[in-house]
């Protein structure tokens, strides 16, 4: 039977300067109870207001493995119109 783990991760701007502007991106890299062979998701989460609409992409991933363990690095984006304030990132890893 498969196992599902999940686990969150967000990130707040400082101000309306330093806002995730359309086109801008965001790089990341996270260390997750996942293991060789695990199905993983990432998926990015935009704060959402009444009138407002914003969208995040996750791009590049790419998993990173050694003595020490494995990452995942990925890549944030805004394909949106909208300046975003914060957004959550939700992982996903599926074993067998």
């Amino acid at each position: 039977m498969a196992t599902v783990t999940y686990w969150f991760g967000s990130w707040v701007a400082a101000g309306g300067a330093s806002y995730l502007m359309p086109g801008a991106t965001h790089h990341w890299v996270a260390w997750g109870p996942f293991s060789y062979g695990h199905s993983l998701v990432v998926t990015a989460h935009p704060v959402v207001l009444a009138g407002v609409s914003r969208a995040l992409a996750v791009e590049d991933i790419q998993i990173q493995g050694d003595g020490s363990g494995r990452r995942i690095f990925y890549t944030v984006r805004n394909v949106g119109g909208e300046p975003v304030p914060g957004y959550g990132v939700g992982y996903t890893a599926i074993s067998s």
